[in-house]
């Protein structure tokens, strides 16, 4: 028998498949940073890069950071994102789930680095039904030479893309293109 799946099993499939890719996305930008980055870049070096590179350093010295002086850039990708998806006429509660995530992917990051007695109730509640990532799982990006992990939503598509070698994959085919200079707070320590 050949049974189409329910609403719910539908609304259920699309809020896992724009959680992943939300997450995936903020990874890609994570990596891009990370590989790319460099403090001398036009605009992203002193905006982007240089706190990124301050954060891997001391992984608290963001969490202080308002939620406005962490997301400004993410919010105005998602405004650029929503502007996009109006004009298309695509709107639906997964655009809306996608850009909301995503704007907040960097306080979802800081909570990541927060006591969890800082952390809201339901944010430690979301992180203990695996829908949002943990501290434990976030703590992967931040040993070694800082080359995995790179996405900072949910638990369940870093394990996936770790062991598959996506990243390094990735910067096999990126890195000959481009050049990447491998920052000093990137090294193993």
């Amino acid at each position: 028998m050949n049974e189409q799946p329910g609403v719910i099993g539908m609304w259920l499939i699309t809020l896992i498949a724009t959680l992943a890719l939300v997450d995936f996305v903020s990874g890609i930008v994570h990596w891009a940073e990370d590989t790319f980055g460099t403090h001398s870049a036009p605009i992203v070096g002193r905006w982007i890069v240089m706190p990124n590179e301050v954060h891997h350093r001391d992984a608290t010295a963001f969490v202080s950071n308002t939620w406005l002086a962490s997301s400004w850039d993410l919010l105005a990708v998602g405004a650029l994102v929503a502007l996009a998806t109006w004009h298309l006429d695509a709107w639906s509660w997964a655009t809306w789930l996608f850009i909301v995530l995503g704007v907040n992917a960097n306080q979802i990051h800081k909570w990541n680095h927060s006591p969890a007695a800082n952390r809201p109730a339901s944010i430690r509640f979301l992180q203990r039904v695996y829908l949002l990532q943990s501290s434990w799982h976030h703590a992967a990006h931040h040993r070694g030479a800082k080359n995995t992990s790179y996405c900072v939503i949910t638990p369940f598509v870093n394990p996936i893309l770790d062991s598959i070698g996506f990243w390094r994959a990735l910067e096999t085919i990126t890195v000959p293109l481009f050049g990447a200079p491998r920052r000093s707070d990137l090294q193993q320590r």
